[in-house]
């Protein structure tokens, strides 16, 4: 088991257990497609790159949000108090680390952040690999079939990691999300102490 499952299992029986063991899975089986693809194509993020994280707060699902949210309440144990109202005086991620150039939630990043510059986009003239600030890609169609190599498209990660959770589609910012989930773990995390296995919250 690895470290997040064995946090994970902290909600135990309850529907935030299986929400975040449900997109832990999802992030572990799409970097297969990813891999294969970057060593085809020899395309990966350069090396403490961070130039799309330095200019916007992603989107994130519910689901993207509180596995966020519980990495760093429960696994890397960090305050976020920070966070407030960060998105009215900032334009990049309040999760990168200017002076490392790192992401300090690599991990449990979300799907924006996993495919921005792997993936390619759906144009009216094929498939397009524009999406990074720091790289030049032209790969052709030919050389792509070529390859024989299943090729990630961006919008169908978007729509699964959203698919995932039918009940809820909305996004909210990055920063937003995880306060507003992170004081949800919190209390449910109080009641589980409280209650025992007796307590099963909601998903919503």
């Amino acid at each position: 088991m690895d470290r997040i499952e064995e946090a994970v299992s902290a909600f135990r029986n309850t529907s935030i257990y299986d929400e975040m063991l449900t997109v832990w899975n999802y992030y572990k089986s799409i970097e297969n497609d990813f891999s294969q693809f970057e060593e085809a194509f020899s395309i990966r993020c350069p090396d403490r790159c961070g130039q799309c994280c330095e200019r916007f707060i992603p989107d994130v699902t519910y689901l993207e949000g509180l596995l966020i949210a519980f990495y760093i309440s429960f696994v890397e144990k960090r305050d976020i108090s920070y966070l407030a109202g960060w998105s009215e005086s900032h334009t990049g991620c309040p999760l990168f680390d200017n002076d490392t150039k790192r992401c300090t939630v690599y991990s449990v990043r979300p799907v924006i952040c996993r495919v921005f510059c792997s993936a390619a986009s759906e144009t009216k003239d094929g498939l397009s690999f524009r999406g990074c600030f720091n790289m030049e890609r032209n790969l052709d169609d030919r050389t792509l079939k070529e390859k024989e190599i299943h090729i990630p498209v961006m919008s169908e990660y978007g729509e699964k990691i959203r698919s995932i959770q039918e009940w809820d589609t909305e996004t909210m910012l990055l920063d937003e999300a995880i306060i507003s989930i992170t004081s949800k773990l919190m209390l449910i995390r109080s009641f589980i102490d409280e209650n025992g296995d007796d307590f099963t919250p909601q998903a919503s």
